[in-house]
């Protein structure tokens, strides 16, 4: 799949839209600091992808866009991320494609997990961190992007 300049402008609505109804379906569904494991959003339908990589789970969203009528899908994963300041956040990442497209968006929510209440501590819902944020492709990080802060890359990684 290759890599090239998209403006969101330019990206369809329903898929904008299955990219937001997706995250607010994944973040609803975080509990703790768990990871998530993929989970493939096809509008009607979420399918738990049962791989064993980033890249199996990317290959079997191809295969079901390639294979079914559907239009488009949204592969929903999380990882840890060091944003602004070096402080450590969970990232809820979302990676939209459309059938027939050579085409890969990418989108991160950062959050902070939930937290059950303790002796001394009070229960703390999940917080988000900012928006929803468009990422671009960052050749030089491992997991392939990145997204940016004011003046410079914050690195996603995957502790795993």
């Amino acid at each position: 799949m290759g890599e090239h300049l998209v403006k969101l402008e330019d990206v369809s609505a329903e898929l904008l839209e299955l990219v937001r109804a997706s995250v607010e379906i994944s973040l609803a569904s975080i509990k703790g600091d768990e990871d998530l494991i993929p989970v493939l959003n096809i509008k009607s339908t979420m399918i738990v992808l049962q791989a064993d990589s980033l890249d199996e789970a990317r290959n079997a969203v191809q295969t079901v866009l390639d294979s079914s009528a559907v239009e488009h899908g949204v592969l929903l994963y999380n990882s840890y991320a060091t944003i602004e300041g070096g402080q450590c956040a969970r990232a809820l990442l979302a990676e939209a494609y459309e059938r027939n497209k050579d085409l890969r968006l990418r989108f991160a929510q950062y959050y902070r997990p939930s937290k059950r209440a303790g002796f001394l501590n009070r229960a703390q819902p999940l917080e988000r961190i900012g928006e929803l944020t468009f990422m671009p492709v960052c050749a030089d990080a491992e997991s392939g992007f990145c997204a940016w802060g004011r003046d410079r890359p914050i690195r996603l990684w995957n502790p795993g």
